[in-house]
């Protein structure tokens, strides 16, 4: 395999740095680490050749590549890593690997301090994606963790090149909301967890969850609302989709219908409830093509809950015989992008008390509107804040943070491969 490829007319990555051959990666990062140093203008500048993880990005193109390349600009500052880029063309016919290297620098704290990581660049075409595992392994430091970050659907478990980059990795971080076959890459991620425990998987998705999650909690945080936490009998969730005849990507490449981030806090609720799928489905609806379901399920009886969503399922009470479920639609929005949550609502019955709690996102993308109506009359209603857009450099940066497993993410994932089977 040889870097011919890049010399050739067309292929030009300004971004990406020197083109280099494989074997001279490790040679002129050094050198460039040291002109780096050569170029500093007081011997006050601080410039350390350090890493605190391997972060590998794999992606489909050069075009998804040179995205992702603008995203470590804001990753540089807590997070000093080795980062490889490889773009995996496998329709080529003819076989090829090719590299650049650049070392990329930002100041911090005026002029007096820069962080700087390596990042090289790796494009493997035809049957040399195959070895893309082999050829990444002597470009990673030893000793350090190594963060996977997939860009596009997850290819199936039984995908070689696919698995060779999973056994060198601690964590596996996927983006559901750029999935184009959501319930079927749901079912790979679930496949994937059981099939490879020693490595984490997370779900930027999962993260823009984070504030619907709170919010929910949060109504159950007020003494005089915690016990309808065990009285709840119906879930519904509303997401944005675009008005499209027929489903596909936006122009904005957004896919829509994509229900994974309803999904995901469905799921999430039926497992911190303990909620089991009921025997009775005569009722249950499942249309992937408008991304609306609807699930028949049971609530523990003579369940004694702490108000605390975020603690483990449930193991008390009597499974049967109080009938709850949970709803999924979409709504066609304008604005809204394809996916993000338009409405939350947990309807809840306690001593012949009704209590409905309420999130909504109507207009006003920047914030949403919860309330808790008991019986017919308004209790709470007030404005919340909510970011409209999670950039994806926070997003990344938190999956970053994390070294072991989210065991509750990869539950969840396991509550929704349950769903989908019914």
């Amino acid at each position: 395999m040889a870097n011919d490829t890049a010399n050739g007319p067309g292929i030009r990555l300004p971004w990406a740095g020197k083109l280099v051959r494989i074997e001279e990666i490790e040679q002129t990062l050094t050198s460039l680490w040291s002109m780096s140093h050569d170029n500093l203008r007081t011997g006050a500048n601080i410039n350390v050749r350090t890493s605190v993880l391997n972060l590998v990005i794999c992606t489909p193109d050069i075009e998804t590549a040179q995205l992702a390349s603008k995203v470590l600009r804001d990753l540089s500052s807590t997070h000093l890593a080795r980062v490889a880029i490889v773009v995996l063309d496998s329709n080529e016919p003819a076989s090829s690997v090719s590299a650049w290297v650049t070392l990329r620098c930002f100041s911090m704290i005026s002029d007096l301090m820069r962080h700087c990581f390596e990042q090289t660049t790796l494009l493997a075409k035809g049957s040399a994606t195959r070895a893309a595992g082999n050829i990444l392994q002597p470009l990673l430091k030893p000793d350090l963790p190594v963060y996977l970050w997939w860009l596009g659907d997850p290819p199936d478990h039984g995908d070689p090149t696919f698995n060779n980059l999973v056994d060198l990795s601690n964590r596996i971080i996927f983006d559901s909301t750029s999935f184009y076959d959501p319930e079927q890459d749901i079912r790979t991620l679930a496949t994937l967890c059981r099939a490879a425990p020693a490595s984490a998987i997370s779900d930027l998705n999962w993260g823009r969850l984070t504030p619907w999650r709170e919010l929910v909690i949060q109504f159950f945080d007020v003494p005089e609302y915690r016990p309808y936490l065990s009285g709840i009998q119906s879930i519904e969730i509303e997401h944005a989709a675009a008005p499209l005849s027929t489903p596909g990507r936006t122009e904005d490449g957004d896919v829509t219908p994509n229900p994974t981030r309803a999904m995901l806090l469905a799921a999430w609720l039926k497992g911190r409830l303990g909620w089991t799928i009921s025997q009775y489905y005569a009722n249950n609806h499942h249309d992937t093509a408008s991304g609306s379901y609807h699930w028949e399920m049971q609530r523990p009886t003579n369940q004694r809950v702490s108000g605390q969503l975020t603690s483990s399922r449930s193991k008390s009470g009597r499974l049967g015989g109080q009938p709850s479920s949970i709803t999924i639609r979409p709504k066609v929005h304008t604005v809204m992008r394809p996916g993000s949550i338009a409405l939350v609502r947990l309807v809840s019955m306690v001593d012949n008390k009704e209590a409905v709690f309420t999130i909504n996102r109507e207009d006003d993308l920047d914030h949403v509107y919860t309330s808790v109506e008991v019986e017919q009359e308004m209790r709470q209603k007030r404005i919340v804040s909510l970011a409209t857009n999670h950039k994806e450099s926070d997003l990344l940066r938190e999956e970053l943070e994390i070294t072991g497993h989210d065991y509750q993410y990869e539950e969840t994932l396991q509550e929704i491969a349950n769903l989908l089977e019914q």
